[in-house]
């Protein structure tokens, strides 16, 4: 099968099993296994019994600030508290136990906290009852929690979601922060804009009955390795009633907690459809799968049936169809067709009552002045005036020899205008910036002791360089599905490896190493995909030696300067780092920060660019010493055209309860970095693709 190669029956605990049998080297799931191994020994579990006592043996002492911390705390159980609420209160009514909870809501509290931390927590049975589905004659069971049940649910939810958001993959579009039904039919119509015309929709069987917890889980390890949260998870997951034997898969419908644990589940599906370059969307249990040609969807359906079967599960086979948008087909009771829905090139992009205004000069000669709160730009023929009205521009970025008069300088210092500077070459030189009212000696000082601390520096490093590998992945599934010449499956499966790897590292060193590994497969994978006449054999700089390499250095040039500036506002040194060494000489934190945004914003872009070919050879010229070879006046035009446009992409839910553009994104990340800085027990995670 030419979509085949992807490892079947992939498990985190067992490592991945190849299809010719061997295993892979993978970190497994190093946990202790009081709760698995029960449930394994007693196949049907007759609850509650045998897991409440499987999870009390688990208990010891609360790690402060672990995920178990969080959840189980006052503050935490009562911001679920005021979730259940809410939604109890929107549903028109309160609940008996509901109104109960109400009349001694500090007592309950402290009485759930304290059981859930002495492990003698125990779920209670669940509110069984029927509803009917759309289609006559059938119905659907649900299974809801009680309300001191569902309180621990969403502690958990709120304490692991973000985690667990990061594990998932982007080809999954339900019940998760920040996207939803529009943005998988809006990527369905980009699919088809782009020359997809032949259309696999699958259905999984009965999935949520089916599931296996276990799954679940092994997917959620991947994110956050706390034992008692494990544990805890799959005490309030299981199958349970009062005095009857019960299956040991499924997961309850009705329960908060499930839409999560079945997308966990079914993320190893995702990442193997994805890795085998198809260009595929999972909204639940129903998946849409996009081919340019006909013959492919056998394909695709051949191996979605064998990653669900792996997994326990079985395609509904009424609900499986192959078409096309020629024969129009319903998705998410949405029609889609040749034209309908239009495909919105702009879904993204929301118009911003304080938009981005950056300014780039790149003419050698001009030189910037200011006059009566209008910036002039002169010395360089037939080049604009620009008007900028107080607090209409946030940058100004000045590449080569361009001036910048005392006026203007003062201006941009009064007014927090950050002005970066760049060679011709596009190498970052430096930047000016006015003082910022959130910096303090107090921060600092905390900061300098935190980049002295190497072991206190690890943990966040591992976090840094996990966020840049999991983000290229999801580069190079997106850019790289309709390439099947090249083996970006292969390629991404070393970089999760590699991801894997950094547990085990016991130095900055070591990151280092393992980090170059990943990018040097990374970069190889996307030299396979720039068109034939772009010359792109591997990544080199200082000097780049060929166009795409030199579109690479200037977009990394200007991402560090907006890293600079968004550290500075966050009251951040930037020469302290974390991976990077500090030093006097670079602006190591920048490097840092930048690291999980360079595959985002710069490397997408520069692929996008050459692919389109509005980025090509003629647009470098060689250096003077004709060692390399940098972007001229008309590449970096494009370049700069297509990186703001990036920049101006509103995204929703690529960082927890945050969305705006990805420049504001740059900025709330700096100041998470911040608070990791400050807070030992502060976990950093990065940003999602989106």
């Amino acid at each position: 099968m030419k979509a085949s190669g992807y490892p079947f029956g992939c498990n985190s605990r067992d490592g991945v099993v190849m299809n010719n049998g061997e295993k892979s080297q993978g970190r497994g799931f190093r946990r202790r296994q009081p709760i698995l191994a029960v449930l394994r020994h007693l196949g049907a579990t007759v609850y509650p019994l045998q897991v409440t006592e499987a999870f009390r043996a688990t208990q010891g002492r609360v790690v402060p600030g672990s995920a178990f911390d969080r959840i189980t705390s006052i503050e935490g159980l009562k911001a679920a508290w005021g979730t259940v609420l809410a939604k109890d209160a929107a549903d028109g009514e309160l609940r008996r136990q509901t109104i109960d909870v109400i009349g001694r809501l500090d007592e309950f509290i402290a009485d759930l906290s304290k059981d859930l931390r002495e492990g003698s927590y125990m779920p209670e049975p669940v509110h069984r009852f029927t509803i009917p589905k759309k289609i006559v004659g059938e119905s659907r069971e649900l299974q809801v929690p009680t309300v001191r049940d569902k309180i621990v649910e969403h502690a958990v939810i709120e304490s692991i979601g973000p985690a667990a958001d990061r594990v998932q993959s982007s080809c999954s579009f339900a019940y998760r922060q920040g996207i939803g039904v529009p943005d998988a039919v809006q990527r369905i119509a980009a699919l088809r804009e782009e020359g997809y015309r032949f259309v696999l929709r699958a259905d999984i069987h009965d999935c949520f009955s089916n599931i296996s917890i276990d799954d679940s889980l092994a997917t959620l390890y991947r994110a956050m390795t706390c034992e008692r949260t494990i544990d805890l998870i799959y005490l309030i997951a299981s199958p349970r009633r009062r005095r009857v034997r019960c299956r040991s898969r499924g997961i309850a419908q009705g329960s908060c907690l499930s839409p999560l644990l079945a997308n966990l589940a079914l993320t190893d599906v995702d990442i193997a459809m994805s890795d085998a370059g198809f260009a595929y969307v999972r909204y639940a249990d129903d998946a849409v799968v996009c081919t340019p040609r006909e013959d492919e969807l056998l394909d695709a359906l051949d191996l979605f049936t064998e990653l669900v079967r792996s997994r326990g599960l079985t395609v509904n086979e009424e609900k499986t169809m192959l078409t096309s948008f020629d024969e129009e087909f319903c998705y998410l009771g949405v029609d889609f067709s040749r034209s309908r829905p239009n495909c919105d090139p702009h879904h993204h992009v929301k118009p911003d009552v304080n938009p981005d205004h950056v300014l780039y000069i790149g003419r050698d000669g001009a030189c910037v002045r200011v006059s009566k709160e209008r910036l002039i730009v002169e010395g360089v023929d037939l080049l604009p005036h620009v008007s900028i009205p107080r607090r209409a521009v946030n940058r100004i970025v000045l590449t080569g020899s361009v001036g910048l008069s005392a006026g203007a300088r003062s201006w941009a210092l009064y007014n927090d205008v950050d002005v970066l500077c760049l060679s011709r070459r596009g190498t970052y030189l430096g930047q000016l910036a006015g003082p910022r009212s959130t910096a303090n000696a107090q921060r600092l000082l905390r900061q300098a002791e935190f980049a002295a601390d190497v072991e206190a520096r690890m943990p966040l490093a591992r976090s840094l360089i996990r966020a840049k590998m999991r983000n290229q992945v999801h580069v190079l599934h997106r850019i790289g599905r309709r390439d099947r010449n090249v083996n970006v499956g292969k390629t991404c499966q070393k970089i999760r490896s590699s991801m894997e790897d950094l547990f085990d590292a016991a130095s900055i060193d070591e990151i280092f190493g393992i980090e170059g590994a990943a990018s040097s497969a990374y970069f190889a994978c996307l030299a396979g995909l720039v068109p034939e006449g772009v010359s792109f054999p591997f990544r080199s700089r200082r000097p780049p030696k060929d166009m795409a390499n030199a579109a690479f250095s200037y977009g990394y040039a200007i991402l560090l300067g907006e890293c600079t500036a968004a550290l500075f506002a966050a009251g951040l040194e930037p020469s302290l780092g974390v991976l990077h060494a500090s030093t006097d000489k670079r602006p190591s934190l920048s490097l840092d920060l930048m690291e999980e945004f360079r595959p985002l914003l710069v490397d997408r872009t520069v692929v996008s660019l050459l692919r389109s070919h509005r980025l090509r050879p003629e647009h470098a010229s060689p250096s003077d010493d004709g060692k390399g070879v940098w972007l001229n006046r008309e590449g970096k035009k494009a370049l700069v055209d297509g990186y703001e446009a990036t920049l101006q992409r509103r995204v929703k839910g690529a960082l927890p309860g945050f969305s705006g553009t990805w420049r504001r994104h740059i900025h709330h990340s700096a100041q998470l970095l911040g608070r990791a800085i400050m807070e030992r027990d502060y976990e950093w995670m990065g940003v999602s693709w989106r």
